[in-house]
C-alpha cells in the first residue's frame, strides 16, 4: 500500500513568531509516522505542505491512502479549513477528522459544542473585545485562553486570574497582542488526564487513560508555553505523563464521557480528550482534540496509553489506518 504522510509545514507567520517550535513539531513527527507505517510494509511518501502550495500539493498526491498530519491553527487555521477542502476533493481515503471535526480547532466552536451535547466541561466566557459584561456564573480562579491557539500558546503565569478586575485586564491584554478571540474557563483543581480514543470494528474504544503529574509546586498546576517548549528554561517540564491509576469506578466514568463526546462530536479513527477530574468525582472535558499529534515518544501521552494497550506506535497507526479504510 502506497501511503501519502501530508503534514503541514510553519507558515510565514509562524517563522517570525516566538512559537514556531510548536509548529516544527509536525514536521519532526511526519518522519516517524512514515518510519513506523514502513514497519507494517507501507510504502510512504512525505508530502509537505506549505501556505502557498494546498491546492497544487494535495491535488498532485497518487497514494491509496492519506495520513492527514495537517496542524496550522490561531490566525493559520482558515488554512487547515482549506487543505481540507483539498483533501476530501481527492477522493482518496484520509485518516482522521473531517472538515467539520477541524473546525473545534476554535476552542469557542468546540465549548459550544460540548454544552449543546450535554457534555462535562468547566463554565466558561468568550470576550471579542474585552469590554464585554463579565458574567457573574464565573467561579474564579479561571485561566484564560486563546479560541484558536493550540500546543499552550498564549498561557502564561498571569492567564490564571483571581478576580473580575484582573479578569478584564488580562483578556484585553490578549486580544491586543494575538489579535484574536479568548475565553475565560473555570480553573478545575484535580488531577489532570489525556485520554485517547481509537475506533475499532465493534467501534470506539477508550485506551487506557495517561495522567499529567505535575512536579510539587507553589505554582498552580497547568503548563505555560515556556514551561512546556523551553528547555534553557529552568521551568521547563514541570510535569511528567504516566500511565493513570484509575478504580473500575472512574475507568468506567471516562469511558462513558469520553466515548459520548467521540460520537456525539463526529469523530473518526482517533482522538484524544483533555480533561480534569472535579473533586475526585466528576471528570470534565477541557478540550477533545480533532487532530491530535502523533509521536512514538515514550513521554506522549497517546503512545504511552497505546503502548498499554499492548500496542506498538507501527500497531496504533495501522489501527487509524484500518478503520479509516474500512469506512472508506
Amino acid at each position: 500500500m502506497n501511503i501519502a504522510i501530508l503534514y503541514s509545514v510553519p507558515t510565514k507567520r509562524a517563522k517570525g513568531s516566538s512559537y514556531l517550535v510548536a509548529d516544527e513539531d509536525t514536521v519532526t513527527s511526519s518522519k516517524k509516522v512514515a518510519d513506523a507505517l514502513q514497519e507494517k510494509g507501507a510504502t510512504t511518501t512525505l508530502v509537505p505542505l506549505s501556505e502557498d502550495t494546498i491546492e497544487d500539493a494535495i491535488g498532485s498526491i497518487k497514494a491509496d491512502f492519506i495520513m492527514n498530519l495537517i496542524d496550522w491553527t490561531g490566525i493559520d487555521l482558515p488554512l487547515s479549513l482549506a487543505a481540507m477542502d483539498a483533501l476530501e476533493r481527492t477522493g482518496i481515503p484520509f485518516a482522521g477528522a473531517t472538515k467539520e471535526n477541524f473546525t473545534l480547532v476554535d476552542k469557542v466552536t468546540m465549548k459550544k459544542a460540548l454544552d449543546a451535547a450535554g457534555l462535562p466541561t468547566p463554565r466558561w466566557q468568550v470576550f471579542q473585545t474585552g469590554n464585554e459584561i463579565i458574567s457573574d456564573d464565573l467561579t474564579y480562579p479561571v485561566l484564560v485562553k486563546l479560541a484558536k491557539e493550540h500546543c499552550s500558546i498564549g498561557i502564561e503565569k498571569s492567564s490564571y486570574v483571581l478576580d473580575k478586575g484582573s479578569l478584564r485586564s488580562v483578556v484585553r491584554d490578549r486580544i491586543a497582542r494575538f489579535g484574536m478571540d479568548v475565553y475565560a474557563e473555570e480553573f478545575v483543581t484535580g488531577r489532570e488526564f489525556q485520554i485517547t480514543v481509537l475506533e475499532k470494528e465493534q467501534g470506539p474504544v477508550m485506551l487506557p487513560p495517561a495522567e499529567i503529574m505535575y512536579k510539587p509546586s507553589d505554582s498552580p498546576e497547568f503548563l505555560t508555553f515556556t514551561e512546556r517548549w523551553d528547555e534553557l528554561n529552568p521551568i521547563y517540564q514541570r510535569s511528567d505523563t504516566a500511565l493513570a491509576k484509575l478504580s473500575q469506578k472512574e475507568l468506567k466514568q471516562f469511558g462513558e464521557v469520553c466515548l459520548r463526546a467521540f460520537q456525539s462530536l463526529g469523530f473518526r479513527d482517533f482522538t484524544r480528550v483533555d480533561a480534569r477530574l472535579k473533586n475526585n468525582t466528576e471528570l470534565l472535558i477541557l478540550e477533545i482534540n480533532p487532530n491530535p499529534g502523533l509521536d512514538d515518544d515514550e513521554l506522549y501521552s497517546m503512545t504511552i496509553s497505546a503502548r498499554s494497550a499492548g500496542l506498538t506506535f507501527a500497531d496504533f497507526l495501522w489501527a487509524i489506518v484500518t478503520s479509516a479504510l474500512r469506512r472508506a
